[in-house]
């Protein structure tokens, strides 16, 4: 017999509550399905959580997570290992003897026959191989006077791998600073005795025996020799004799017709400040420094572009600075 009474709303909010946490769960469970297929798409790599690796000397740079650290790579000095949270780096170089870089790369793979990508660019050769529960991503790049450097990827997402193996680039030991080997954000200079944050990808070269630059290309930088967007910063130790106070050491370092310098703290320290405009046009910002009673120094940095696009990181830069 059909019922036809009223449904109480009471029972009409209960049926209602249980239609929606039963959507819920199968949602929950669908989207589980999703992550263990891959169908799920995966979350951009945030760039703030990679930190920039460069060694001027082996003649390779890459970006890397910073939630790795490095750790001894047995047997072989010509090694470098980043480890941590399930994933490992490990970077060598060799002489090409011959090889190519393919034949280096499958080298670096359990089996090769299980390389199931294949992406080969000039200099370069990337290889995956896949297992269950795990990826090998291995990457060959070719070095200068016949040798390259191979980057193994273990325990990474496709994400990561990715952003890793793409910034994995050689470099020129003749652009860039010697010392420069470390795997810190932070530029140490023991000898001309300070110390500074360098932006990401930042190139830092030595100028001469008491100057060190650090030059950040911009987005709209030409493919030229020049600087045309982006910002050099320059650190210089200054033996000049006889300066006795800070506003000395600045009437000896400005130029004729130079702005008058005013008085700024900036970090830890009191500095001088002026500007001026180099013969191409680019703004010239000036920091002088007294530290004690015998060390002068003079930070310039020189904007191509548009000046505002770089205050807050050459600001960035400056606070950071710390003389030892």
């Amino acid at each position: 017999m059909r019922y036809q009474g009223k449904i109480n709303r009471p029972v009409i909010r209960i049926g209602a509550l249980v239609l929606l946490m039963l959507a819920c769960t199968a949602g929950v469970v669908l989207a589980a399905a999703q992550s263990e297929s891959g169908l799920v798409a995966e979350q951009p790599v945030a760039s703030d959580n990679f930190a920039h690796y460069r060694d001027a000397g082996a003649g390779y740079a890459f970006d890397y997570p910073r939630a790795l650290e490095p750790a001894e790579a047995e047997g072989n000095n010509d090694t470098r290992l980043l480890q941590g949270h399930g994933l490992s780096l490990r970077v060598s170089t060799t002489a090409l003897g011959g090889r190519s870089l393919r034949a280096l790369a499958m080298n670096a793979l359990d089996d090769p026959s299980a390389a199931s990508e294949t992406r080969n660019t000039d200099g370069s050769v990337v290889l995956v191989q896949e297992e269950p529960g795990a990826q090998r991503a291995v990457k060959a790049i070719a070095l200068a006077d016949e040798r390259a450097a191979v980057m193994v990827v273990d325990g990474a997402s496709e994400a990561v791998s990715d952003t890793i193996l793409s910034s994995f680039v050689p470099v020129s030991a003749a652009a860039a600073d010697p010392e420069e080997t470390d795997a810190e954000a932070r530029y140490r200079n023991p000898e001309l005795g300070f110390s500074i944050e360098r932006p990401k990808g930042a190139q830092v070269s030595r100028d001469g025996a008491d100057s060190v630059s650090f030059k950040v290309l911009g987005p709209d930088n030409a493919a030229a020799s020049e600087i045309s967007d982006g910002f050099v910063l320059t650190v210089i130790r200054d033996h000049r004799p006889g300066i006795a106070t800070l506003a000395e050491y600045a009437e000896a370092v400005r130029a004729d017709g130079a702005p008058s310098a005013d008085t700024r703290r900036v970090g830890d320290y009191e500095a001088l400040h002026y500007s001026t405009q180099s013969e191409m046009g680019d703004t010239v910002s000036h920091w002088l420094y007294r530290i004690g009673e015998q060390r002068q120094y003079q930070v310039t940095a020189t904007v191509s572009g548009a000046p505002g696009r770089y205050r807050d990181r050459i600001q960035a830069m400056l606070e950071s600075l710390r003389f030892d």
